[in-house]
């Protein structure tokens, strides 16, 4: 620990000497609060499974015009390696200081002779991989932290295919970035002259509107069936959605009401604690509309608007469904409508990360579909996608994750909430047609497939500490892992770290009880939390459900 605090400090002494004076400032007020600096200056912020993440303040382990300077500085000379009259397209989000961000970034990338397509406002994260697809751009960068509380921004890196950056890309262009001193080895032009220069174009609405057509298309290929009397209510959480999926929705003739406060962008998100779909309260102000106007349907995506949450009226009030429930009935809802159009490709293929419910086996084993298995994040379902893209021996259909974010079409390489709000509001429209709700949907798929359950537990550790408890809690899982869950024996210990089934190297636990559950360890790779899911498959639901919450008291117990 006293190595890290000198070691901090050093840099803590380097920065307060080459900072503007504002920083210099805010660098100040910490002097003697060991705590506060060693949090700051510990580490550099790094990739993870969402790229780099993290709060917004001065220090190398934070979000700010040096680190996002640097980042693109070794983004920029990574792909200066590959070719000449280089391209990329820059996105941001409704955080604090994106705009800021992107403006940085476009000035590091014209300093390095890289053409810069900038979009002239926030912008949903699926928006930017269809837009460096769509303008044939070497590379992309998005701004944004997803659903992290407000006082956190970050930064997506996307290859010239439209997906995040996996590890065999993001490890070089980290060797690049880790080259560069902060200060004294990145290029920078002023903003305005390179978009005076022409190395940084402006977007205007021409790559919008060619991605809300592109959705259109994919969505009338299904021939759909909206019913006009669903209610749907929906709500981008002060983010970028509302644009493109109120666009979306108006243009197929859903019947859709905007929540009007979170209607607005807002950096501080303040009518939610956490901009996050997964989390029930985010949804109480879009719940109260809902009973006001009895509505049938409430979606909210986040704050980039690649993932969405769903809650349906019942006759127990408004009740909701996680991620993998709604990527069950929105894969099999697919499946069902291209194979009753004779669509359906004899090579199809869905994709999920291994995290995410088994039950989508017999469901594609039923339509004759395969399933492939991708580690946790996005973008290594989109490094598949484009694989067989490529390839032509699958043909995708589908991709889903358990933290509430999916892909249908061809059109982007990450998880899209915008064509997925419209797949729901045909399903649901769909449902109600042979007067049916989600909930009813779901039970028949658990008595036709089986009783899949699953729960996802998180354990926050924050600062340098807390990164010591999670390695520990990891090294115990390999070590010492729990030999029984509610009387199952476990029988199988998978360590990702050493390669597994041709899966790139992860820092993954996976235990295996007789079948029956899977208890799957990891970090997050975008905030400071170590994640457990619990899988269970059982004849019925009260075994199951019996077994998750066992399961979860084992966890809990473990952790503690």
């Amino acid at each position: 620990m006293e190595d890290i605090k000198v070691k901090s400090y050093e840099v803590y002494s380097y920065w307060l000497k080459n900072v503007d004076e504002n920083s210099k400032k805010e660098l100040e007020l910490y002097k003697g609060n060991d705590k506060e600096i060693i949090d700051r200056f510990y580490r550099d912020l790094e990739f993870g499974t969402g790229g780099m993440r993290g709060k917004i303040g001065t220090g190398s382990n934070r979000m700010n015009s040096y680190t996002v300077a640097r980042a693109t500085q070794g983004f920029a000379d990574y792909l200066k390696q590959e070719k000449k009259d280089l391209s990329v397209v820059i996105a941001y989000d409704t955080r604090h200081k994106s705009p800021e961000f992107s403006e940085v970034a476009s000035e590091v990338f014209a300093a390095n002779g890289i053409k810069v397509y900038l979009f002239s406002e926030q912008t949903a994260t699926p928006i930017l991989s269809y837009a460096v697809r769509h303008l044939k751009a070497d590379g992309g960068l998005v701004i944004t932290a997803s659903h992290n509380p407000k006082e956190y921004n970050g930064y997506k890196v996307y290859t010239s295919d439209g997906t995040q950056a996996v590890p065999k890309y993001a490890e070089i262009i980290i060797n690049e970035v880790n080259k560069l001193d902060y200060f004294t080895d990145v290029k920078r032009m002023n903003f305005d002259e390179a978009v005076k220069s022409g190395m940084v174009t402006v977007l205007d609405d021409t790559v919008y509107n060619d991605y809300i057509q592109e959705i259109y298309g994919f969505i009338q290929t299904l021939n759909p069936k909206i019913n006009k009397d669903l209610k749907f209510i929906y709500s981008p959480l002060h983010g970028t959605g509302y644009r493109p999926v109120m666009e979306i929705l108006e243009k197929l003739g859903v019947n859709v009401i905007a929540e009007p406060s979170q209607a607005k962008p807002d950096p501080d998100f303040s009518t939610v604690s956490y901009p996050n779909p997964e989390d029930k309260g985010a949804f109480k102000l879009g719940i109260e509309l809902a009973e006001k106007e009895n509505a049938d349907i409430i979606c909210a995506t986040d704050p980039d608007s690649d993932r969405i949450g769903v809650f349906e009226k019942s006759e127990k009030g408004y009740i909701t469904f996680n991620g993998n429930e709604m990527g069950i009935m929105l894969s099999h809802f697919i499946l069902t409508k291209l194979k009753e159009q004779k669509k359906l490709p004899q090579n199809g293929l869905i994709i999920k990360t291994i995290v995410s419910t088994d039950m989508i086996f017999p469901i594609a084993a039923d339509f004759g579909v395969s399933v492939e298995q991708t580690l946790t994040g996005f973008k290594f379902i989109g490094e598949r996608m484009e694989y067989y893209h490529c390839n032509g021996n699958k043909k995708y259909i589908f991709g889903f994750e358990e933290s509430y974010g999916s892909l249908a079409g061809d059109h982007a390489r990450d998880k899209d909430a915008v064509i997925a709000a419209a797949l729901i509001a045909v399903m649901t429209s769909e449902l109600k047609n042979k007067k049916m709700t989600l909930k009813k949907y779901l039970d028949t798929l658990y008595k036709k497939y089986g009783f899949f359950k699953e729960s996802l537990l998180s354990y926050t550790f924050e600062g340098y500490e807390g990164v010591q408890k999670i390695k520990n809690i990891m090294s115990k899982m390999k070590k010492e892992p729990p030999v029984k869950i509610s009387g199952i024996k476990l029988t199988e210990s998978v360590d990702y770290n050493v390669g597994i089934e041709e899966l790139p190297k992860s820092d993954v636990v996976e235990l295996r009880y007789s079948g029956k559950i899977k208890l799957i360890a990891r970090p997050s790779g975008t905030e400071p939390k170590i994640k457990f899911y619990i899988m269970v498959n059982s004849p019925d639901e009260k075994t199951a459900d019996e077994i998750i919450k066992q399961a979860e008291l084992t966890v809990g117990e473990f952790v503690n």
